[in-house]
């Protein structure tokens, strides 16, 4: 069986009292330059990991945030993720992730979250609970911090502006002359895909242009394919000449559907996708798309954690709206008449 390297190893590594390194590693207490460099020299060299449950037992504090997203496999929560994590870890705090796939796993994870006396929770749940008295994040007495959904006025959250988004996108389409403009967007059921559509028929109608329901496409799921609803929109009699695709699967779906209808991008068809900024790097020709700045999404997800941890917000929930950029990419064009 493995020693584990105590905090004692550490002072004896360091030359310095127990107290010295306990005051350098819970950053309480005056410790000079000198004495913070041997503890850390030594922490590094004898791979030295700090007891959590010892240090609970000690200060009542786990110093840890339950962080529970829908997947880790869609790209834009998992960059969401690692930001949160790197910003929480420079502020003291670990986190511990849970992926929420139904009500009765937020319940589990909350309940998880609660016996291991974590400090609060910052949620981005896969269900958006209608009924308020059904809601888990509603029973904890654990700060929440809700991302990118609708549960009410009674947490604090942070949303893009979605409907804000698409209008920008459809604007832009419109002016190259387009009328004709797919939505494709998945997760209906939450405030991401209804603000969303919102705000497609809302530039339509500033447009002057009736909405079509056979132009829209919203899964509930991010992983759905696009290709059937792609093709039977490009069989209409009234086809479209552009589409706006907000997630990387029902992109690339569509993209494999236009070209092989030997539509050309952006001569023949527009496209308008969503990314990261690396996402975005990758794509050839570039993609013009919505990009989702998940790093300040996740500075202020932690700014108002952290005021609640530390009791410095007011008691009234905060609600922060962040803007989309458009990134201007090549691949959309001036309509072109169909011969």
């Amino acid at each position: 069986m493995i020693k584990r390297v105590s905090v004692r190893d550490v002072a004896a590594a360091a030359g310095v009292s127990v107290g010295s390194v306990s005051r350098v590693l819970n950053d309480s207490g005056y410790a000079s330059v000198e004495l913070r460099k041997h503890v850390l020299d030594a922490v590094t060299a004898l791979g030295y990991e700090p007891d959590f449950t010892a240090r609970h037992l000690r200060t009542g504090r786990s110093k840890t945030i339950g962080y529970l997203l829908p997947t880790i496999a869609n790209p834009v929560p998992a960059a969401h993720l690692s930001e949160v994590e790197q910003l929480m870890r420079s502020a003291g705090y670990s986190l511990l992730v849970g992926s929420s796939q139904r009500p009765t796993r937020d319940r589990e994870l909350v309940a998880f979250f609660e016996n291991r006396r974590l400090e609060g929770i910052i949620a981005s749940p896969s269900f958006e609970y209608p009924d308020p008295t059904d809601c888990p994040f509603g029973k904890t007495t654990l700060p929440v911090v809700i991302v990118e959904r609708d549960l009410g006025e009674d947490y604090d959250c942070v949303l893009m502006n979605h409907a804000g988004g698409m209008h920008q996108a459809m604007e832009y389409l419109l002016a190259l002359g387009h009328q004709r403009i797919a939505m494709l967007v998945s997760g209906a059921n939450l405030a991401p895909g209804r603000e969303k559509l919102r705000g497609y028929k809302a530039a339509l109608g500033a447009a002057g242009l009736q909405f079509d329901p056979a132009l829209i496409y919203m899964p509930e799921s991010w992983l759905a394919s696009s290709r059937e609803p792609v093709q039977r929109m490009l069989q209409l009699p009234s086809p479209p000449t552009a589409l706006i695709a907000l997630g990387t699967q029902l992109l690339s779906g569509a993209l494999h559907v236009v070209r092989g209808r030997g539509l050309e991008v952006p001569r023949d068809f527009s496209m308008i996708g969503i990314g990261t900024t690396e996402q975005l790097e990758l794509m050839y020709p570039p993609v013009t798309a919505l990009r989702y700045d998940y790093h300040r999404s996740a500075e202020v997800a932690v700014q108002l954690m952290l005021d609640r941890i530390e009791g410095t917000a007011a008691p009234q929930a905060r609600r922060v709206v962040l803007e989309w950029d458009l990134v201007i990419g090549g691949s959309c064009g001036q309509l072109r008449p169909r011969s």
